[in-house]
């Protein structure tokens, strides 16, 4: 980077008489680079405009690599060039959330290598090709059109989910489901999706099915990235048992092996090997019989979300596939050993056999 290389001239409102879409959950990488784009302006010239400071660390942006932090007076600058309000990009750009500005200035950073960091490829049926989506922490999800499935990982990529139809059946089971629960259903969705991912590296369970699917994908090259979408619609089934474990286990004499007797009838092969019923038992260990109490919250939905164990944090956003698992093995990690070793509880805690926990206490029953 050369300091002494000139600065464009600033660019203005009028230069930019295209407004492109907000779309919900974009990068301002991404944003900018679209608004730029539309408009046929340089990059380098719009970012100089809204912090002079702002300079690209190299030739491009690349929004699957880099995301823009801007100050309140950029983000100001920035609403007055597109025609919109601060408030209304701040809440379609999670970047651009209050809690995430800079007090001064403005930076380019690159996403850190962490799972569920890296932005998502937009769909480019319902939003628009080439714009990319904040993860905050999920690695994948559908698309709500039903047509893709998004995910960050290997750089990030796309899933044409239309030649599996069932994978647009088990997104309107999801949306049904929270519907008539509420958002305890997601956070059940998630536990369930790591169970099937679990299932899929051991080849049990719907190894068959799931073949299959990865084969009507076109992913016989690449299982691994289609795992997470084809197990889909069996985290749905089991999250409805999961919710029927919800309603039962405050009851008198609830039985856990007799739920996971139930969970076996939608196994195809109508048996779950008991070596294979590991990760329920993992599930059961945090959602454990316990004595009926009076549910605290003001609203039906607000009670059953205060019902699950204090690991399901709720999501920093509403949609589909955002409230965190309280399971916490990782997809792509050894399931057979700790990758990391938690410096609090040594690896005791069922939060932490596989990666550290961040909010752990150190104790072997949290």
């Amino acid at each position: 980077m050369n300091d002494t290389a000139p600065q464009p001239a600033p660019i203005t409102a009028a230069e930019l008489p295209i407004r492109v879409p907000l779309i919900t959950g974009e990068t301002v990488a991404s944003f900018v680079l679209r608004t730029a784009t539309a408009n046929g302006l340089p990059v380098p010239a719009l970012l100089a405009t809204l912090d002079e400071g702002l300079v690209l660390p190299d030739e491009d942006l690349v929004p699957q690599r880099e995301e823009v932090t801007l100050s309140t007076a950029a983000l100001a600058r920035l609403a007055v060039l597109v025609d919109r309000e601060p408030g209304q990009l701040a809440r379609a750009l999670p970047g651009l959330h209050p809690d995430r500005l800079l007090d001064a200035g403005a930076h380019i950073t690159s996403w850190p290598r962490d799972r569920g960091a890296a932005p998502l490829p937009a769909c480019p049926l319902c939003m628009e090709p080439g714009a990319w989506l904040a993860a905050d922490g999920h690695r994948w999800r559908p698309c709500g059109c039903g047509r893709r499935w998004m995910s960050s990982d290997d750089g990030g990529y796309l899933i044409d989910t239309g030649p599996v139809p069932e994978l647009g059946r088990a997104l309107l089971h999801h949306r049904q489901l929270v519907h008539r629960v509420g958002h305890v259903a997601d956070a059940l969705v998630a536990d369930a999706h790591q169970v099937m991912l679990w299932w899929w590296i051991s080849g049990q369970f719907a190894a068959d099915v799931w073949r299959a699917r990865e084969d009507a994908l076109g992913m016989e090259r690449h299982r691994r990235r289609a795992a997470p979408a084809v197990v889909y619609p069996e985290a749905l089934a089991l999250a409805e048992a999961m919710w029927t474990w919800e309603e039962r286990r405050r009851r008198r004499g609830v039985s856990a092996e007799a739920w996971i007797e139930d969970v076996e009838r939608i196994a195809p092969a109508g048996i779950i090997p008991r070596r294979e019923r590991a990760p329920l038992r993992y599930w059961l260990e945090q959602h454990r019989p316990e004595a009926a109490a009076r549910p605290v919250g003001r609203t039906t939905p607000e009670r059953r979300w205060n019902r699950l164990p204090a690991l399901h944090r709720p999501p920093a956003e509403p949609g589909l596939l955002r409230a965190p698992s309280c399971l916490m093995w990782v997809f792509g990690l050894p399931l057979t050993a700790t990758s990391a070793i938690c410096p609090t509880c040594g690896g005791r805690a069922p939060t932490c056999r596989w990666v550290p926990y961040q909010g752990c206490t150190g104790s072997p029953g949290d």
